[in-house]
């Protein structure tokens, strides 16, 4: 065995040396970002599970043209009220008031309080009303009471 062979070996060991040393740091990446989905996907199922919500009533008042929903939180965590959603006949309202156990500057739903929202302008008393939180858990009602 002759020195070029040695050469050859040591010109390919440092080859394949230099090249796990770059490709290391681009699969170590792709490897941190795959976990670090797959964690906040399992903390999203997570709260999707231990959320749960109940409309509690739905009153249409036919004079005044507003309908009020009144939810209660029975999950076992915390929901954002900017990010509870109401669809009425299956429209989305984005014109409304909320309020959480009666105070409306309120911008979290605790479990066991109750959520109410509030739309005017609403001309005739709806089939169905849905509500639907943000960890996108929904309860639907044919269950409206006219005054």
């Amino acid at each position: 065995m002759g020195f070029s062979t040695s050469g050859a070996t040591v010109i390919l060991f440092l080859g394949m040396l230099i090249s796990a040393s770059v490709l290391y740091p681009a699969v170590d990446g792709s490897y941190e970002q795959i976990r670090s989905a797959t964690n906040h996907r399992n903390d999203r199922v997570l709260n999707q599970r231990n959320s749960a919500i109940e409309i509690a009533n739905v009153t249409y008042n036919a004079t005044s043209n507003t309908l009020n929903v009144t939810a209660n939180n029975t999950g076992a965590i915390t929901l954002g009220v900017e990010a509870v959603d109401l669809l009425v006949d299956g429209r989305l309202q984005t014109t409304h008031t909320v309020s959480v156990d009666g105070v409306s500057n309120r911008t979290l739903w605790q479990p066991g309080e109750a959520l109410t929202l509030s739309v005017s302008g609403v001309t005739t008393a709806p089939s169905r009303v849905k509500v639907v939180a943000g960890t996108g858990i929904a309860k639907a009602t044919t269950n409206v009471t006219v005054v």
